[in-house]
């Protein structure tokens, strides 16, 4: 039976969840919000299945093929580009599968939830682009994508490196699989993520249709939350549109497990690995374009076919595999507040308006950068402003990469 005394040692994946023959295993939110496995004693047949595939006990069966490549992806098509958070590799991947009559599984919107689904046609592929930074309810997910698998059906899974890690356990490397995982900070809890949309949907009178946490109005690297409501009210650049997310960056809203991730490092059991790229302009210029960039680690065999099938979809530069820049890795670990557990607490206690102005305060200096963001937006020649910016990032950036290259 397998006993979580630790919840830093459970990821919520719902791989024991999937796997129990009998049942017995039943996914419960604890008081944060977060997902964790609750066994029937009476219905437990110590089979010791959920121990032998949970992924957080069991050593990573990474692929031994050769060595990972590392490139930047651009999508030709720029509407695609546009609604996604990088620069749309995920969607070309998702549309090869499609077009070869296959299933594709990720994080969507359910009454303003995020909850994984499945998609067999390119027009729902539009819901699962973009980031959600809230940990996704996966339900019977693992379960569904066994049966498509046993029918011979080609399915792309896309989800966070844990996820990931516990479908390639219960599946094992079956080719008509393919697994794409995120360069991932960790997952926030769904419990105040719905609190947040309550609010918002009490506040402006209206259900929130989905949230896009890396709008690009303001460029790539410009970080914009925008709400969008059944109504049709659109709020960014507003406190109330980057609250919440806010307080996962600072690292109080974010699941015990992410704090030590075993799986941001690599190699990886995924075919691809994909994040953002904002460093481009250090690679090219011709594809610094402020419209976005996927940083693409192609880890397999299956992976690189794939890539050639649909070339003539992307642009591409192949850059010379580099660990220290890796968003997700090690070197960009969160760390635990010292406060976390009183802001759980007080999240228990007070009204969602005092307990988020508690921990994020709407600061003068906050208020006037949200202001000057929307003006330059509307100036002529706006997008030469925020590039100015982002070159700004990217020389901080490179000083950074640079310390930890000495340090290592």
């Amino acid at each position: 039976m397998l006993l979580i005394r630790d919840k830093k040692n459970c990821c919520g994946c719902t791989a024991c969840y999937t796997i129990c023959p009998k049942s017995a295993i039943q996914m419960k939110e604890d008081e944060e919000g977060f997902l964790y496995p609750i066994i029937s004693t009476e219905q437990c047949i110590n089979c010791g299945l959920c121990k032998k595939i949970c992924p957080m006990i069991n050593s990573i069966n990474a692929s031994d093929e050769k060595k990972t490549m590392q490139i930047g992806i651009q999508n030709k098509d720029l509407e695609q580009r546009m609604e996604s958070t990088a620069g749309g590799a995920f969607s070309l991947i998702a549309e090869y599968v499609i077009e070869n009559h296959g299933y594709v599984y990720g994080a969507g919107w359910k009454n303003g939830l995020v909850v994984h689904k499945e998609v067999c046609n390119k027009e729902g592929l539009r819901e699962l682009r973009g980031s959600k930074y809230v940990q996704s309810s996966l339900k019977e997910t693992f379960g569904d994508i066994r049966k498509k698998l046993k029918l011979g059906k080609l399915v792309l899974f896309v989800g966070t490196p844990c996820q990931v890690n516990a479908l390639h356990r219960i599946t094992g490397n079956d080719e008509n699989l393919i697994l794409i995982d995120l360069l991932c900070l960790g997952v926030s809890s769904p419990e105040i993520f719905n609190s947040w949309i309550q609010y918002l949907k009490k506040k402006y009178k209206s259900n929130v249709q989905n949230v896009e946490f890396r709008n690009k109005r303001f460029g790539y690297a410009t970080t914009n939350v925008r709400i969008n409501f059944e109504n049709n009210q659109k709020l960014e650049q507003k406190y109330d549109s980057k609250s919440y997310s806010q307080t996962f960056f600072l690292g109080y809203n974010v699941r015990p497990s992410c704090y030590e991730c075993k799986f941001r490092t690599f190699p990886r059991v995924s075919d691809f690995t994909i994040g953002d790229f904002i460093e481009i302009g250090m690679y090219s210029k011709s594809l610094d374009d402020d419209k976005g960039t996927t940083l693409t680690y192609v880890h397999t065999n299956k992976a690189r076919n794939i890539l050639n099938e649909i070339k003539s979809k992307f642009d591409v530069i192949e850059i010379e595999n580099n660990r220290s820049s890796v968003v997700g890795g090690k070197e960009k670990q969160i760390q635990i507040p010292s406060n976390r557990k009183q802001f759980f607490k007080d999240y228990s206690l007070l009204e969602w308006n005092d307990f988020i102005h508690k921990y994020v305060p709407n600061t003068w200096k906050s208020k006037m950068a949200n202001v000057g963001r929307i003006l330059i937006g509307y100036m002529p020649f706006s997008h030469i402003l925020f590039k100015l910016i982002r070159k700004k990032k990217n020389a901080s950036f490179r000083k950074n990469i640079e310390k930890i290259n000495r340090d290592t």
